[in-house]
C-alpha cells in the first residue's frame, strides 16, 4: 500500500508524532474524482453506487479516483464485508482510495484496552462485531479479562483489516480540494490541523464564511441534502439509517455532480 501511494502522491507526510496518519496530496487532478459519502457497514449501498459511479466515468480506469470520506464501519450490518471489498481492487478498473474517520479510528483503538473497547461498542462496535460473527455475549467488557478480550478481537477480526485500517490517510489534497472525513478548523493553516480535527471536528455554518483556496469535501456530519458551496461540500446522509449513500464527482473545470444511491433504510 505505501508503494502504491508513493507512486500516486511522491512521498507522503505525517504530522506531530511519528505515528501520525498519512496526509497526501497531489500536484494533478486526476481525471475524474468521485468521493463518497459515510458508508457506516452499508455494503448493499457502497456495491450499488460503485456500479452507477462507473457508468457515469464512461471509460474507466486508474485515472478515475473513488475515495471513501472514512466512516465506513459501525452501525450498518455489513462492516466486516465493507472493508474486504474495499481491501480489493476494483472490479470497474477505478483507483480507490480510502481515509480514516472517527469510526475506524474507535475501532482501532478497541484493540488496546477494556475502557476503549466499550466505548467503542456503545459507539457503533456492536454492529461490527456482529458483522465478524462476535457477540455481546462473548465480549463483555465487565464480565471478562481485557486479554481474554482482545484475543476473541484478534481470533475473528482478520489481521489484514487491521492494518489496512491502521494506514489510511487522513487527507487528501488535490489542485482546488481538500478531502476529509469531518472538516477543517476555520482560520487554521492546513498544516497545523491535527489528525483530530481531520476524523472528528464538527461543522459549524458560520465557518462557510471563511475565505480559503481551496473547497473541503468533508462527511460526518449528517445532512438531509448534499450540500455544494464554493467553499465547502458536504456528502453524509445518514445512509446506514437513511438508506441514501451520496457521492459527489469532481473535475477540473466542470460543477460538481451528485450521485446517489437509494436502498432500504435501517433505522437503529
Amino acid at each position: 500500500m505505501k508503494k502504491l501511494l508513493a507512486r500516486i502522491f511522491g512521498a507522503p507526510q505525517t504530522q506531530g508524532a511519528p505515528e501520525g496518519a498519512l496526509r497526501l496530496s497531489s500536484a494533478r487532478f486526476p481525471r475524474a474524482l468521485y468521493v463518497i459519502g459515510d458508508v457506516h457497514g452499508r455494503l448493499d449501498l457502497l456495491e450499488a453506487l460503485e456500479q452507477k459511479i462507473a457508468a457515469h466515468a464512461g471509460m474507466v480506469d486508474e485515472t478515475v479516483w473513488v475515495v471513501l470520506i472514512g466512516d465506513m464501519v459501525d452501525r450498518g450490518p455489513s462492516s466486516a464485508q465493507v472493508l474486504e471489498h474495499v481491501i480489493k481492487p476494483s472490479q470497474y478498473g477505478f483507483r480507490r482510495l480510502c481515509l480514516s474517520g472517527n469510526h475506524e479510528q474507535a475501532m482501532l483503538e478497541a484493540f488496546e484496552s477494556a475502557e476503549a473497547m466499550e466505548w467503542w461498542c456503545r459507539f457503533g462496535g456492536i454492529e461490527t462485531l456482529g458483522s465478524y460473527g462476535i457477540s455481546v455475549s462473548q465480549l463483555d467488557p465487565a464480565a471478562r479479562s481485557w486479554e481474554t478480550n482482545r484475543s476473541i478481537l484478534e481470533s475473528y477480526i482478520p489481521h489484514e483489516h487491521v492494518k489496512f485500517l491502521s494506514g489510511l490517510p487522513v487527507m487528501i489534497e488535490v489542485p482546488g480540494y481538500v478531502l476529509v472525513h469531518a472538516g477543517l478548523r476555520p482560520g487554521v493553516a492546513l498544516k497545523d490541523q491535527s489528525d483530530q480535527d481531520f476524523r472528528w471536528y464538527r461543522h459549524d455554518p458560520a465557518d462557510d464564511k471563511a475565505e480559503t483556496d481551496y473547497c473541503v469535501v468533508h462527511g460526518h456530519t449528517i445532512v438531509e441534502t448534499p450540500i455544494v458551496t464554493p467553499t465547502r461540500i458536504a456528502i453524509d446522509t445518514g445512509a446506514y439509517a437513511s438508506g441514501r449513500l451520496t457521492a459527489v464527482c469532481l473535475r477540473t473545470g466542470q460543477e460538481p455532480i451528485i450521485i446517489e444511491q437509494s436502498g432500504p433504510s435501517q433505522h437503529n
